[in-house]
């Protein structure tokens, strides 16, 4: 079978691309740092000594863990209007990557705060810090050091993960490839672009934030 590759088609389809491109990273930034963020104040609950909170925390790890993503996406976009909250479609999915990858950055980020030696948190005794400026200023720091690289991982995931924004009609990279497949009728023009830049974008996130870890190790 030979395949006539349209450089040309391509290259004219690329401003739309790179509109797809320009929303994916603007969506990833946004879900990976609200992610973060949750992910602490739920690991934290998960580490309380309040069985509420901790059951709680419990039961919504479990349960974004145990249901798919696309699921979750559309029982957000779909479901929020019956309770008569209607959001844009970018916002849904923010959320909806946020609190999926919110819950395995909680994993993580608990996995580190318990790693973290009692003599720690015996000197910010001997301080008499209070149990935030404890977190705040001795163990969350280290931890984070600790769990730096599993942290980048998952926000790798959710980069990959940002494409079923799609299914909503966010015109992300998937979604912009998609529709410039549809007006063309040429899949490799349309979805070779959106290959190589997610594959730059995940490349330049792992590497980049392993040179950041051994500038850090340094310190």
């Amino acid at each position: 079978m030979n395949y006539d590759f349209n450089y040309q088609m391509m290259v004219n389809y690329m401003p739309d691309i790179m509109t797809g491109l320009q929303n994916t990273i603007l969506i990833s930034l946004i879900s990976i740092v609200l992610a973060v963020v949750w992910g602490v104040m739920v690991a934290l609950a998960r580490l309380s000594h309040k069985p509420w909170l901790k059951r709680s925390a419990t039961a919504y790890v479990e349960f974004i863990r145990s249901t798919p993503l696309l699921v979750q996406v559309y029982f957000l976009f779909f479901g929020l209007p019956e309770f008569g909250i209607i959001l844009p479609a970018f916002l849904v999915g923010v959320m909806a990557l946020m609190l999926n990858s919110g819950a395995y950055a909680a994993e993580i980020i608990r996995a580190g705060i318990e790693s973290i030696h009692t003599t720690q948190y015996e000197a910010a005794d001997c301080l008499a810090m209070s149990y935030s400026q404890k977190m705040r200023y001795v163990i969350l720091p280290q931890a984070f050091r600790n769990i730096f690289p599993p942290l980048i991982g998952q926000a790798s995931y959710l980069v990959k993960d940002s494409a079923l924004v799609s299914v909503m009609g966010v015109v992300d990279l998937t979604k912009a490839a998609a529709v410039t497949q549809a007006v063309t009728f040429r899949p490799m023009e349309a979805f070779l672009p959106a290959m190589v830049f997610y594959l730059v974008i995940i490349l330049t996130l792992i590497y980049g934030t392993s040179f950041l870890e051994k500038r850090m190790r340094r310190w």
